[in-house]
């Protein structure tokens, strides 16, 4: 059996190549490709250098700038494998994921899964897993508050035509995928062991910042449920707020249904929006940094 994994890049010639080695470490026995797509990075031909030296790995280079999602779909269509699995350039796939994977999905019948996963971080490792409670994925997504990480999915290549990232989506495109791939699943699934490495501390990860227009993008396409919304919300005012973003805080903080946020929340909502209408929202970002360093003092 043939596995094919998919990986975007950007500029990651720096540190592609330990990806690269956890993929080789992981797969096994099985006969496997690796396809980068890159989305006309500026280092490609350190990126080069770096696949000439990796077994079964093929390089795609795109003609023009888009996005990952672009990029996804592009290694998606190429790839030439019983199963697809995806990872992010700075992610590692840890030994033995492979064989666990396929196992899984082979004994409950998914064409499509997701999974637990390991934070790697400068203050440690820590591993989440969120099983689902419920198979609505915007449920699951903005209910349970949980989520699915790209490096996490994998499916089968024969629904490879049905399972594809949104290309309008900036950001977001995980959820999107979810979302959208649900809907076409004959049966997918939710895989509890941690079997990837997430990189958390590289600045380029686009969870770490504000992007309004991807957002709404987002909102139009998939979210109508005043619930849902107030969920999608809910994850992204308090970012706003410590990115100093006041129209981004407003826009989504008047979406929230308060009654849904648990008490922390709720109380950030409420110092938020009183501070806001003072004139004194720049205090708000001072105010939950020393939050979070009272609760970092508080576990240590």
């Amino acid at each position: 059996m043939k596995i094919s994994v998919v990986i975007p890049t950007y500029r990651s010639s720096g540190f592609i190549k330990n990806t690269l080695d956890s993929v080789h470490g992981s797969v096994g026995k099985h006969d496997y490709e690796i396809i980068l797509v890159d989305d006309c990075s500026d280092d490609i031909e350190s990126l080069k250098s770096v696949v000439a030296d990796s077994p079964n790995t093929t390089l795609v280079s795109k003609d023009k700038k888009s996005n990952a999602a672009v990029s996804r779909n592009i290694g998606i269509n190429c790839a030439s494998g019983s199963y697809i699995f995806l990872l992010d350039s700075d992610d590692h796939f840890k030994p033995g994921y492979i064989d666990e994977r396929l196992s899984f999905m082979r004994e409950g019948k998914h064409d499509f899964c997701f999974g637990a996963y390991t934070n790697v971080s400068l203050d440690g490792r820590k591993d989440f897993i969120e099983k689902p409670d419920a198979r609505d994925p915007r449920h699951y997504l903005f209910i349970e508050d949980k989520d699915i990480r790209t490096s996490t999915i994998s499916f089968l290549a024969e629904r490879k035509n049905s399972f594809k990232f949104n290309e309008d989506l900036n950001k977001h495109q995980d959820w999107g995928f979810l979302i959208d791939t649900a809907e076409h699943s004959q049966s997918w699934g939710y895989d509890p062991v941690p079997g990837v490495h997430l990189n958390c501390d590289r600045d380029e990860r686009m969870s770490g910042s504000m992007n309004m227009e991807a957002s709404k993008v987002f909102m139009n396409k998939y979210l109508m449920d005043p619930q849902h919304i107030s969920g999608f919300s809910k994850r992204h005012f308090v970012l706003a707020a410590l990115l100093k973003d006041h129209e981004a805080y407003r826009f989504f903080s008047s979406r929230i249904m308060p009654e849904l946020l648990k008490p922390k929340f709720r109380l950030i909502k409420s110092v938020g929006d009183f501070l806001d209408k003072i004139g004194l929202f720049f205090l708000l970002p001072c105010l939950l940094g020393t939050y979070k360093v009272i609760a970092r003092l508080k576990k240590s």
